[in-house]
């Protein structure tokens, strides 16, 4: 049995990880809360897209886990958790086309007043 390709015989590659990602991830260092089951958690958001974010935090949840996210500045997503690790977890926004908009105009502000702000401090 062969692997499956193409009809010039060409192996049929699947992407994984950030090359199946629809959306574009920006890499961030924001401050955020993360409700679940009436226990609030510190976290720190590592990276973000219109459609989910990369979390840090001591204990994750579990996947599966519908929670709510708070980010500083922005304010509250609902969450899904799609992927539970060793100090960190991937959550997808439960409805993004009600936020993307929003949100990543907001980020693409923070992201440029954060340059800015470098660029007054730097000698």
């Amino acid at each position: 049995m062969s692997a499956p390709g193409t009809s010039t015989g060409t192996p049929i590659v699947e992407p994984t990880g950030a090359e199946r990602r629809r959306e574009q991830r920006f890499e961030v260092n924001l401050n955020g809360d993360l409700g679940v089951d009436g226990e609030i958690m510190a976290v720190t958001i590592g990276d973000l897209s219109g459609s989910g974010a990369m979390l840090v935090l001591d204990r994750p949840p579990e996947e599966g886990t519908i929670a709510d996210l708070w980010i500083a500045g922005y304010g509250d997503l609902e969450i899904k958790v799609m992927f539970s690790g060793d100090g960190l977890c991937g959550v997808m926004f439960t409805h993004p086309a009600e936020h993307r908009d929003r949100l990543l105009k907001w980020l693409t502000q923070q992201m440029a007043e954060g340059q800015a702000r470098e660029r007054r401090a730097a000698p």
